[in-house]
């Protein structure tokens, strides 16, 4: 496989016009208000677990903004729940980037029981935060089938595209769950979403010797291509992805239970927000592309930093 330092810079699809069939609902118009209460929250575990300079690099990510680009309908209520998962999420996983497999499975662990378990109390912060990577460390790279079938499982996508039901006061029965059509586009939308959080993450991950687990990598040994090879074959896939999202609700439109046609709709309509908004926030925030974020939106051209360069240490 050609090594990626071989290119100087890599060039970015325009996602954002592929995307551009699912409708522009706008941010979530309680944004503002909820950011800050969402904020004063998440940071009583920032300052524990973080070092300044670390702190600072979290607060410019703008983590809550994701939330209004994804649910644009959800009430006060439901926005706020949602900042605040987002939030864990983002702080377990700078956490987990800085241990090895064996803590990392503890901390897996430690989250699932403090979830589960309304006893459970271990008095550290992750726990007091949840009560209110095995392949990355062996530089094991998957084949693209078996790291869809990974990512999927180990994404916290999953997690978050529940939250939809919640914040469109639905809750659809199992069978709709269990539909294939329904799976489908269930499918192609958390793996646009993945796809494309891959896609933007890739150089900063490179750059801290995470690659092995992005399926910018993966492509590129599955299929013995260069780096920018692989990321245009990551465009065309999400544009099959794309068409296979459309289906799924031209199918389930089309049926005479509204069950269906309105309801499971609804909500293949909101992951359609999710995979917009996902590219949309990606670009208005400094989480991938730093202060260029604006420069590389417009010229989609990245230079692809050296190994571990910019790499940041969580107490830092």
């Amino acid at each position: 496989m050609p090594s990626p330092l071989d290119q100087i810079t890599f060039r970015l699809p325009k996602l954002d016009d592929t995307f551009a069939v699912f409708p522009d609902n706008g941010l979530n118009p309680d944004f503002s208000k909820i950011r800050v209460e969402s904020r004063e929250w998440i940071n009583q575990y920032n300052d524990i677990v973080c070092g300044p300079k670390m702190r600072a690099l979290m607060g410019n990510c703008n983590f809550e903004l994701v939330n209004s680009y994804f649910y644009p309908y959800a009430d006060g209520a439901r926005l706020r729940a949602t900042m605040y998962l987002t939030s864990i999420l983002w702080l377990y996983d700078e956490f987990t980037d800085t241990v090895a497999g064996a803590e990392a499975t503890y901390v897996e662990i430690l989250v699932a029981r403090a979830l589960r378990e309304p006893d459970f109390h271990d008095d550290t912060w992750i726990s007091r935060m949840m009560k209110s990577g095995d392949f990355r460390e062996k530089n094991e790279v998957l084949d693209i089938s078996s790291y869809v079938a990974f990512r999927r499982e180990t994404s916290a996508v999953r997690t978050c595209f529940d939250l939809v039901e919640y914040f469109a006061g639905l809750d659809l029965p199992q069978h709709v769950h269990e539909d294939p059509v329904y799976i489908s586009g269930y499918n192609s939308a958390i793996d646009l979403v993945f796809w494309t959080n891959d896609l933007f993450s890739y150089n900063m991950e490179q750059a801290k010797g995470h690659g092995g687990a992005n399926v910018v990598t993966v492509i590129m040994k599955s299929k013995g291509v260069d780096l920018q090879t692989a990321i245009d074959f990551l465009s065309g896939y999400c544009e099959a992805l794309t068409s296979q999202l459309q289906e799924s609700r031209r199918i389930l439109a089309a049926r005479d239970d509204p069950v269906y046609s309105k309801d499971a709709v609804r909500i293949i309509d909101a992951f359609g927000d999710w995979v917009r908004g996902n590219d949309q926030w990606s670009f208005a925030t400094e989480r991938y592309f730093g202060q260029e974020n604006h420069i590389i939106k417009k010229t989609r051209i990245v230079k692809l930093k050296a190994p571990f360069s910019d790499s940041l240490a969580l107490n830092e």
